[in-house]
């Protein structure tokens, strides 16, 4: 019964809707990282090297860069017309890397997923936007985003069952199946779209807006300087297998559940700006000191858990944050948003997986701790002043 009773002030004026959404957002965030702890065993699958295959998830982020076309046609389209489609490209995304006998249809299937994700997550983030106070934000976006945590705590240790069981095309196969599924029942039950803009122009892009997409940036090639790295330096350090790789995303999964869960559950009261500088700041000495994890298994999953833990906490409250900068255009806004967070993964992925395959892990750990560390610096710059009374909307 106290269960109950807590699920249901945590749920209280968050809409019905936001929950479907959130299972939608699950199955599209498995399609998406599927890729990432079994990077070593698809590269084999492939022909190819883990540098080769790293370089090759740049194209995705690449496509992203995009996003503010695809949110301006979702402000004047609606939000679930984009989930929907979404979803099915997601479907056929995932059917196409699991057929896939060399680089060139993987290279295409990841541009498809780029497009289909994109579509996904401005639909469902502009739908939350739009749906529910900017009081409660935190709580539904936290909401949304523990998806992102749950992927790699559920869906990474079935795919690792999958790949034992058959090879490294099933769990793609499977996931396939899945998001056509969702987008048949996102069709038919999805609540109705909140209002749709009129604006010709989209986004205004205030001052406070390019700042935060310049340190969205940042925080994008941070993040995914470690997303392509940590299963091979696991591997190559402490030789941990494929169904290794498969406990290790559920480590990292847990990590980041406890940070976009953190956000949910305390975010609106503390301030998402003071959740966003502080976790910011906590990451920095977690980057520096990430080669000592050569030394001990426990001691770089700690680090590695420690670092997913802050870094999730930064990327839902600057979400959150980002869908108040322009009420009237959220598709575009969020557009741009997942565009600088595109960019910055380009660049990470590219820079990320080269420099580990030639030079090994410390010069990755300096770099990913100055761009984060200019993310920090741009943050203050952007939210100067701000604490736990924001104002947002410049």
């Amino acid at each position: 019964m106290k269960e109950k009773a807590d699920f249901k002030r945590f749920s209280k004026d968050l809409p019905s809707g936001l929950f479907l959404i959130t299972f939608g957002r699950f199955i599209s965030n498995v399609a998406y990282r599927l890729v990432f702890p079994f990077l070593p065993t698809i590269s084999r699958g492939l022909g190819v090297t883990t540098g080769t295959l790293g370089t090759a998830l740049a194209m995705r982020d690449l496509v992203e860069m995009s996003s503010p076309l695809l949110g301006k046609v979702i402000d004047k389209r609606g939000t679930n017309q984009a989930m929907v489609v979404g979803a099915l490209g997601l479907g056929m995304a995932a059917a196409l890397q699991g057929a896939s006998s060399g680089l060139i249809l993987f290279v295409f299937a990841l541009v498809l997923t780029a497009i289909s994700k994109n579509s996904f997550d401005i639909g469902s983030s502009a739908w939350a936007g739009a749906s529910v106070p900017y009081a409660h934000r935190s709580r539904a976006i936290g909401m949304i985003e523990t998806t992102w945590a749950l992927s790699f705590v559920i869906g990474m240790p079935i795919a690792s069952v999958l790949i034992r069981a058959g090879t490294w095309r099933t769990p793609f196969i499977v996931i396939s199946i899945l998001c056509v599924i969702v987008g048949i029942i996102f069709n038919y039950r999805l609540p109705a779209n909140p209002p749709i803009s009129s604006l010709e122009n989209g986004s205004r892009l205030s001052l406070t807006a390019k700042k935060v997409i310049c340190a969205m940036i940042a925080l994008g090639a941070g993040h995914m300087m470690m997303l392509v790295t940590f299963a091979t330096f696991l591997e190559d350090e402490h030789n941990v297998s494929t169904s290794g790789l498969g406990f290790v995303a559920v480590i990292i999964g847990l990590a980041e559940l406890v940070g976009s869960g953190g956000v949910a559950l305390i975010g609106d009261r503390i301030g998402k700006v003071v959740v966003v500088k502080y976790a910011l700041m906590l990451s920095l000495p977690l980057s520096i000191i990430l080669p000592l994890g050569s030394s001990s298994l426990w001691l770089a999953l700690l680090l590695i858990s420690l670092w997913f833990i802050c870094t999730e906490s930064v990327i839902v409250s600057m979400l959150s944050t980002c869908t108040e900068l322009d009420k009237s255009a959220r598709g575009a806004m969020m557009g741009f948003v997942y565009a600088g967070w595109a960019l910055g993964r380009l660049f990470g992925a590219i820079f990320g997986s080269r420099v580990y395959e030639s030079s090994g892990i410390v010069p990755v750990a300096f770099v990913m701790t100055a761009v984060l560390s200019i993310a920090l610096l741009v943050v203050f710059q952007a939210f100067k002043g701000q604490t736990a009374t924001e104002k947002v909307s410049e």
